[in-house]
């Protein structure tokens, strides 16, 4: 660091004794996509950001957990796209990744299958075919097959030794029904009676260009529209999109659960209760509260449960918006000998909710924090496709977070206490403890 003899002091350094200035966030504003529409109608999302010379494309097929006539087929199919191509194999698919250097992830969710895959632009042509291969033409092999569902089996058996599942487990069940498949669990069973031909007729049904949605994102070029269309748009199909059943939803008339977990170290917790949804006017309102509740670090739970009583190390909650139902979520682990006195602490947290304003000072803490978050979808290219990798499979508008701003921005203390009272009543909520008795 340059030192100004004529003053005496390094340039640049910082006065720490001054308090930075504090400035609001400016408005949240994504960038709006550029829209074609691939000659097999496919739609491709296209957002022009970045210096560098990377891309990242985004497939989502609504192909989720949700229609499947199998357990697991809709996971399944989507983790074995890797295994192997008509054109190449598990392995020559990871070499070709690694010599290109890019990198592809997959995932599977309720409602949506998602295949992403990051690449240098110089090398798109040739990571556009890995992808197309993969995706229109995997092979499945069975000896990849029976490895993946062994091992997602040994994954299972240790993830139902853990409280924290056994109680997210239960109190699914209670808010959707066990068959419903938000409620529904996975078992061992399912697993065993899962076969290839499962996930070749998963695949053939739901992997098709009326059930598919493209995003490019980054420094992108009008060549690799053309040989993105050239790629993607040359697959036909006759096969019409599976319409979604209406699957209905059976609350537990139980709201007290406790699953037995003999010797458990310690309990887990879940609160909750269902709400209203995404399209509903109140949905963000309801996100702000449960922030002022449990949302972020310096929530009310927090500061209560961990900060001043010690029960636990970390309790948090979050309102989760499904496309077929949404619930509030309150989760913790504490000693079994602290877990009805915390059950009582977070009770008494939503009853101060129904029952007082929310000061000033404290609202406009929640309101730079969820800014804040807000803000951080428009750090960078991929930051933006995040976001609507969300919109798009969440079927929202495309200024649903500017929406949200807007909302956070204007919300007032009254609003948010009707909410509470509207909401939040003892009666909805559900209690589900696993662990040893307490």
């Amino acid at each position: 660091m340059n030192m100004d003899v004529r003053q005496g002091k390094f340039v640049g350094v910082l006065d720490r004794k001054q308090v930075p200035s504090v400035k609001d966030f400016e408005n949240v504003s994504l960038p709006k996509p550029e829209t074609i529409v691939l000659p097999n109608g496919i739609p491709v999302y296209i957002i022009r950001m970045g210096d560098q010379d990377v891309c990242r494309i985004d497939v989502i097929f609504s192909a989720g957990r949700y229609n499947e006539e199998k357990t697991m087929a809709a996971v399944m199919t989507n983790l074995m796209l890797k295994e192997g191509s008509s054109l190449m194999s598990s392995s020559q698919i990871a070499e070709n990744l690694d010599y290109y250097g890019a990198w592809l992830q997959t995932s599977a969710s309720f409602h949506n299958s998602y295949v992403t895959l990051y690449s240098l632009n110089k090398y798109f042509s040739e990571t556009l075919k890995i992808l197309d291969s993969l995706i229109w033409s995997p092979m499945f092999p069975e000896k990849e097959f029976e490895i993946l569902v062994l091992r997602r089996k040994q994954q299972l058996m240790v993830e139902q030794e853990k409280v924290q599942n056994l109680a997210a487990q239960a109190f699914f069940e209670c808010l959707f029904g066990a068959s419903h498949p938000y409620g529904r669990k996975p078992s061992i069973e399912s697993f065993d009676s899962l076969t290839r031909n499962d996930l070749l007729d998963y695949h053939r049904e739901y992997y098709i260009p009326k059930s598919c949605m493209l995003l490019l994102t980054g420094k992108v070029t009008d060549e690799m529209l053309v040989r993105l269309s050239e790629s993607f748009g040359r697959y036909s199909s006759d096969v019409e999109a599976t319409k979604e059943k209406e699957i209905s939803i059976t609350m537990s008339s139980d709201r007290e659960i406790w699953v037995e977990k003999n010797n458990a170290l310690q309990s887990a917790v879940r609160i909750g209760c269902p709400v209203v949804g995404r399209e509903h006017p109140d949905f963000v309102g309801l996100r702000i509260l449960n922030t002022v509740l449990g949302g972020y670090f310096g929530s009310r739970l927090m500061l209560n449960i961990r900060e001043n009583k010690g029960y636990t190390y970390g309790i948090s909650s979050s309102v989760i918006g499904q496309q077929k139902g949404a619930y509030l979520s309150i989760s913790t682990q504490t000693a079994t000998e602290y877990t009805q006195p915390l059950i009582a602490e977070v009770y008494s947290e939503i009853e101060k909710l129904r029952t007082k304003l929310i000061g000033e000072e404290e609202l406009s803490m929640v309101r730079s924090y969820l800014l804040g978050e807000l803000s951080r979808l428009s750090d960078g290219p991929f930051s933006v496709a995040d976001a609507y990798v969300s919109m798009l499979a969440n079927r929202t508008t495309f200024d649903y977070f500017e929406k949200q701003a807007d909302s956070i921005r204007n919300i007032k203390s009254e609003d948010l206490l009707c909410l509470a009272e509207k909401y939040f009543s003892r009666d909805v909520f559900y209690t589900v403890v696993a662990g040893d008795k307490f």
